[in-house]
C-alpha cells in the first residue's frame, strides 16, 4: 500500500485474517481484503474435488460471517473489497458453472446488504479447454464455448444483483488454462521402432512330427475370416494355453513352443484386421490391437514435457507433421527415451471416448516428426528432471496480424553438464578425475598422449551436448 500498489489479500482461513488485521494495525494502513468462499456447488471433471464443502481451500458460511465480525470489531470493514471462489480447473459442464455463479452471486448480494461495500467478484478459474474436440462433458473436453461461458457468468450475476437490488460487482476471472494451453506445441522426432514378438515374426514351416496342437493352430490360421474371426480367435487362445501346458509338462520341445507362439500371433494379426474391417466395437479386440501395435521411440521425456499425460492420464491431441496427404498405414503407441516403463503414451483422442493406439505411418528411418498440442498449461513448470533429461530446445514464435510467422528467439535446451550440476555433481571434479585416469594410462604405457588428448576433447564435447538424442 505504501508503495502505491493496490494488492488484495485473499483470506482462506480465519487465522490469516487475524494476522492481516494485526499487521495492518501495526503498520497503520488499511489493506484491501478479499474472502474466499467455500461454495456448496462443485465443478465437474478431474478437478471437481477442488470445490464443494470438502474442498481444501475456502471459508464456510459461518466463517465468512466471523470474518465480517472481526473486520467490524477492528474498524476495518471498509477493507473488504472482494469475494472469491473456485470450483475447480477444467470444468466440463456449463450447468455446473451456472449453479456456482448463482450461489456466489447470492453470497455477494447478501454481503452487500450487510452494508459492506464489496466491489469485486472473483470467479476463479475453471474455464476449460476442449482437448479432444468432442464438445462434451468428458473429462478431456467442455460442452460450451468461451462466449457461452462469459454470457452465463455475466447474465447470472446481473439477474441476481437486480433481484437482490444491490450494485453490480466488477467481475474478475483467473482462467489460466484456457489462456496458456494453446501457446505451446511439443515437437518430437521418431527415432526408432521397438519391435515386439507380435510384429517381428519368423516364417513357420510345419514338420510331420510336430505336435497336434501346432497343426490345430495352423488350421485356425488358414481358416480365419471376417465371418468367424471371433470364434477362431477364442480357439487360438485355448490352443495357446494347451501349448504352454504341454511345454510345462515336458511333452513338447522349445522349437515346438516357438512355432506355436508364431502361429498364435499370426492368428491375432488376422483377427485384428478382421475386426477393423467389420468396424466392431469390442473391448477384447481393442486390447488385441493394442498388443499388436508398434512402439515408436520418441526423442523426448514424458516426465519433462508432458507430465500430466503420465500423472493424471491427461489427453493431448497428437498427430504427425509429415505425410499429411498420405493415409496412415500403421498403428502405434509412443514411448520416450527415459528408462522408465511409465514413459509411455497409450491413450489418445478419439471421436467418442479414448483409443489406445495412434494411426501413424510405417517408420522407415527417414525423418518423421510428431506434435503434441495444447501443452502450454502447467506442463513445463511441472516437468521433472527424471533420468536427468532437461529442457528441450525452444523456439519462441510470433504470428503477425497478417499471418506471417517470425521466430523471435531460440532458447537452447539443457546440456549434460548442466544436468550433472543440477544433481549436485561437480563438473570440474568429474573432468579432473577423467583427466587423471587418462594420465595414469599414458604413464603406464597403455595409451599414447595424442589419443589421450582426443579422448579429453571428446569428453568435453559430450558434456556440452543436449540431454536428448542428436
Amino acid at each position: 500500500v505504501q508503495a502505491g500498489k493496490r494488492v488484495i489479500l485473499v483470506v482462506e482461513k480465519l487465522t490469516e485474517l487475524k494476522m492481516i488485521i494485526r499487521c495492518a494495525q501495526q503498520a497503520g494502513v488499511t489493506p484491501w481484503i478479499g474472502l474466499r468462499a467455500k461454495l456448496y456447488s462443485k465443478g465437474s471433471g478431474k478437478w471437481s474435488s477442488s470445490g464443494g464443502e470438502a474442498a481444501k481451500f475456502g471459508l464456510t458460511t459461518s466463517e465468512l460471517l466471523e470474518c465480517i465480525r472481526l473486520l467490524r470489531s477492528a474498524g476495518q470493514e471498509s477493507a473488504l473489497k472482494l469475494l472469491h471462489f473456485h470450483i475447480g480447473s477444467q470444468v466440463t459442464d456449463i450447468r455446473r458453472v451456472k449453479n456456482a455463479m448463482k450461489e456466489a452471486a447470492r453470497v455477494y448480494a447478501k454481503i452487500r446488504q450487510m452494508k459492506l461495500n464489496i466491489e469485486y467478484l472473483d470467479i476463479g478459474g475453471g474455464l476449460g479447454v476442449d482437448y479432444d474436440g468432442s464438445r462434451s462433458t468428458f473429462e478431456g473436453s467442455i460442452n460450451y464455448t468461451v462466449e457461452e461461458f462469459a454470457n452465463n457468468v455475466v447474465y447470472t450475476v446481473k439477474s441476481v444483483c437486480e433481484d437482490e437490488q444491490v450494485p453490480h460487482p466488477h467481475l474478475v476471472t483467473e482462467s489460466g488454462r484456457v489462456m496458456t494451453a494453446y501457446h505451446a506445441v511439443l515437437v518430437t522426432s521418431i527415432r526408432d521402432e521397438i519391435e515386439t514378438f507380435a510384429n517381428d515374426r519368423p516364417m513357420v514351416t510345419l514338420d510331420e512330427d510336430d505336435p497336434e496342437v501346432i497343426f490345430e493352430m495352423k488350421q485356425v490360421l488358414d481358416g480365419i475370416n471376417v465371418k468367424n474371426f471371433r470364434e477362431y480367435y477364442h480357439d487360438a487362445l485355448d490352443d495357446k494355453d494347451e501349448l504352454h501346458s504341454q511345454f510345462n509338462l515336458g511333452l513338447i520341445s522349445l522349437e515346438d513352443r516357438a512355432k506355436g507362439e508364431v502361429l498364435f500371433w499370426e492368428i491375432c494379426d488376422k483377427a485384428s484386421k478382421c475386426a477393423l474391417r467389420t468396424g466392431i466395437d469390442d473391448r477384447e479386440f481393442d486390447e488385441l490391437q493394442r498388443s499388436l501395435a508398434s512402439k515408436y521411440l520418441c526423442n523426448f521425456s514424458l516426465f519433462r514435457s508432458a507430465p500430466d499425460s503420465w500423472a493424471i492420464k491427461q489427453l493431448f491431441p497428437i498427430m504427425p507433421l509429415h505425410k499429411l496427404n498420405e493415409a496412415p498405414d500403421a498403428v502405434a503407441t509412443l514411448v520416450d527415451v527415459t528408462c522408465d516403463s511409465d514413459g509411455c503414451i497409450d491413450r489418445f483422442v478419439d471421436v467418442k471416448t479414448v483409443k489406445h493406439v495412434l494411426e501413424l505411418h510405417n517408420f522407415t528411418g527417414e525423418p518423421y516428426y510428431l506434435a503434441l498440442f495444447l501443452v502450454g498449461a502447467y506442463q513445463e513448470v511441472m516437468g521433472s528432471h527424471h533420468n536427468l533429461f532437461g529442457t528441450p530446445n525452444e523456439a519462441q514464435i510470433v504470428v503477425s496480424p497478417e499471418g506471417t510467422v517470425h521466430v523471435t528467439k531460440i532458447v537452447p535446451g539443457s546440456k549434460l553438464g548442466e544436468m550433472l550440476s543440477f544433481a549436485r555433481y561437480d563438473r570440474q571434479q568429474a573432468s579432473d578425475g577423467f583427466r587423471r585416469q587418462l594420465d595414469a594410462r599414458v604413464a603406464a604405457g597403455q595409451l599414447d598422449a595424442e589419443r589421450s588428448a582426443e579422448l579429453l576433447q571428446e569428453y568435453d564435447a559430450a558434456i556440452n551436448r543436449l540431454t536428448y538424442l542428436e
